[in-house]
């Protein structure tokens, strides 16, 4: 998808609103720190997502282009006839067709997704440009192409709006990563706020990858690092989509009180839940049982054998096998 100009898009009504705000969510990049799974576990924990009552909010195995070798063996030993895949291509633009075509070579790997990260140390619009010149030389076949770009970069409106158009002009993606291995690949609140508004009000689809596999903002115990919760960046782009101004949006961003977060979800309504995943494509998370674990315990989703269910004040019930 590209860049959507004009008005906000016009939202349907969404008879299950969290599953709607949910659904696909969760890219399943357990390989990646600080989860590092071995590839025969992530293989077995990614079916075992598959085939769980929260199914519906899994997304495809991400999946480096350098371990595509070691992730076909474990297909074939593990007798895995198929896998939605999102290839991370970590040699950047000079590394795209080879890595496409390594993954077209294999029927079972269904490409979903490319992403690319632009090269440091360059100009930034030529870094972008040769990597949407290398994905459109590249045979995707459907599917989306991420680009992704330091934050830093896209939390400063005077550039970034520029930066931004340039990778939906090519009908590609801005990934943005908001976590990592050291606490200064965490951006702050302020700078996150920037970003988020920047790219939400030009209607352009986006991911974000690391730090965001619980619910709400964290200190994390083991390392005391700051981490946004992805609720409360659901919120901060539900927010920035209605125009909210900047200390607003990261404001959103600070809350760490569990329950008026989970409220906040709860009270969001049809257009504002259409609008956050019209742009909000969905995050990379080393782990999916501890977003789900978090729902659960928020009260925003219950257990089930056949599907999922909200649970609260609506009553909605929410997609599953009926």
């Amino acid at each position: 998808m590209g860049q959507m100009n004009g008005d906000p898009p016009r939202p349907a009504p969404a008879r299950d609103l969290i599953g709607t705000l949910l659904r696909g969510l969760f890219d399943d990049a357990s390989l990646f720190p600080p989860g590092n799974l071995p590839m025969p576990q992530a293989i077995d924990a990614h079916a075992r997502h598959r085939a769980a009552w929260y199914r519906d909010l899994t997304g495809p195995f991400v999946c480096p282009d350098t371990r595509l070798p070691e992730l076909r063996r474990v297909l074939t030993a593990a007798g895995t006839p198929s896998i939605d895949l999102s290839l991370v291509v970590t040699g950047g633009a000079a590394a795209v067709a080879d890595a496409v075509n390594e993954s077209d070579a294999d029927p079972r790997l269904r490409l979903l997704a490319i992403e690319v990260p632009i090269a440091r140390g360059e100009d930034p619009a030529k870094a972008i440009v040769d990597v949407t010149t290398a994905l459109d030389g590249a045979p995707r076949t459907g599917a989306a192409g991420y680009v992704e770009i330091p934050i830093g970069l896209a939390a400063d409106p005077a550039s970034a709006r520029a930066l931004i158009a340039i990778i939906a002009e090519h009908g590609y993606r801005p990934k943005l990563r908001t976590g990592g291995v050291t606490s200064a690949a965490f951006p702050d609140e302020p700078t996150l706020a920037a970003c988020l508004a920047t790219v939400v009000r030009q209607w352009v689809p986006f991911k974000c990858t690391a730090g965001l596999h619980h619910a709400v903002r964290h200190t994390a115990a083991e390392t005391g690092f700051e981490h946004h919760g992805f609720l409360n960046v659901l919120l901060a782009i539900a927010a920035a989509a209605s125009g909210a101004d900047h200390d607003r949006i990261a404001g959103i961003l600070r809350q760490r009180e569990r329950s008026a977060i989970a409220g906040q979800v709860r009270a969001l309504a049809a257009d504002d839940i259409a609008r956050v995943r019209t742009v909000f494509a969905s995050f990379g998370t080393c782990s999916t049982d501890e977003p789900v674990t978090d729902l659960v315990a928020l009260d925003l989703i219950a257990t089930g054998e056949a599907g999922y269910e909200q649970v609260g004040e609506t009553g909605t019930r929410l997609a599953g096998d009926e």
